[in-house]
């Protein structure tokens, strides 16, 4: 189990080619995998591969990465000084030859046209899609190791609570196995205030109080939570992505407890209902944050 949260960074550098790159990737909750991807345009062509890259280790949440060359790398802005420097050599034996007094300064060339440009750079170079497979699988590793390590957490606090509501049903089920028999009492009870003389073992009256007492069963009802709750924790221990799993899971779970509150309602069993819904709220906002 691992959470939707996190962050990893990574830098990668070549020290043939003084290049170096830095990768910052950070996660939050979303129900489907969106990846956000910042990067320069010379870089731009490695898109589709970064993508599959992190799509390989990240199956659900919103993703930001984002990837900056290293400062005073050599591919950070690389200029090319050698025509400046034949002019200022040409211009130093003009001004010998030629007598004329004064100093060049470096404002007087830069103002020539085209006297420094900019190197061209092949970022097709395979070293370039080694340094960013290099620094996106360190920051992609540290973000996973950081979402496992916040899903350990999710995990001991959702099992405490499956295991807190399991046990509230099984404070639940005595309760609601005496509800026919009580409800039985009570309709003799009111037959007997109405002054109706009614044989108990009136066969009408015996279908009755058992199509009344098939309608207040909930050992159907618990069976199904008992097995909610077993396939919680099997989910809880996998090591897929099992957060929409989970989601679907705690819906089936919130409508045993409503269909149980329904059925077995009564002063003892409501307020214990109640306490199954609050906690089951409790798992499905950290269901949320699951991948």
């Amino acid at each position: 189990m691992k959470s939707m949260t996190g962050f990893g960074s990574s830098v990668a550098t070549d020290t043939n080619s003084g290049i170096g790159l830095k990768a910052e990737i950070s996660s939050i909750n979303k129900k489907q995998f969106e990846l956000k991807l910042g990067l320069s345009r010379e870089l731009a062509m490695y898109e589709i591969s970064l993508r599959t890259l992190v799509s390989e280790k990240i199956a659900r949440g919103s993703v930001t990465l984002r990837i900056d060359f290293l400062p005073g790398t050599a591919a950070e802005c690389p200029i090319d000084f050698s025509g400046l420097k034949a002019v200022y050599e040409a211009a130093k034996l003009f001004q010998q030859e030629n007598n004329i007094p004064g100093k060049i300064t470096i404002s007087d060339l830069l103002s020539l046209p085209e006297a420094a440009a900019a190197v061209s750079v092949d970022y097709s170079d395979p070293v370039y899609l080694k340094l960013l497979t290099e620094s996106v699988s360190g920051a992609l590793n540290n973000l996973v190791e950081m979402r496992t390590h916040e899903g350990e957490k999710l995990k001991t606090d959702l099992l405490s609570r499956i295991d807190f509501m399991e046990q509230t049903v099984r404070k639940i089920q005595p309760l609601a196995a005496q509800l026919p028999e009580i409800q039985k009492e009570k309709l003799l009870e009111k037959i007997k205030d109405l002054d109706i003389q009614v044989d108990e073992k009136d066969e009408r009256l015996l279908k009755e109080a058992v199509i009344f007492a098939d309608k207040l069963d909930v050992t159907e009802e618990i069976t199904r939570l008992y097995c909610h709750f077993n396939h919680f924790r099997k989910l809880a221990d996998s090591e897929n992505a099992v957060g929409r799993s989970l989601d679907f899971l705690v819906q089936e779970i919130f409508r045993e407890c409503n269909t149980l509150g329904t059925k077995a309602a009564s002063t003892d069993i409501s307020p214990l209902i109640v306490e199954l819904k609050t906690e089951l709220e409790k798992i499905r906002e950290q269901v949320q944050n699951i991948e």
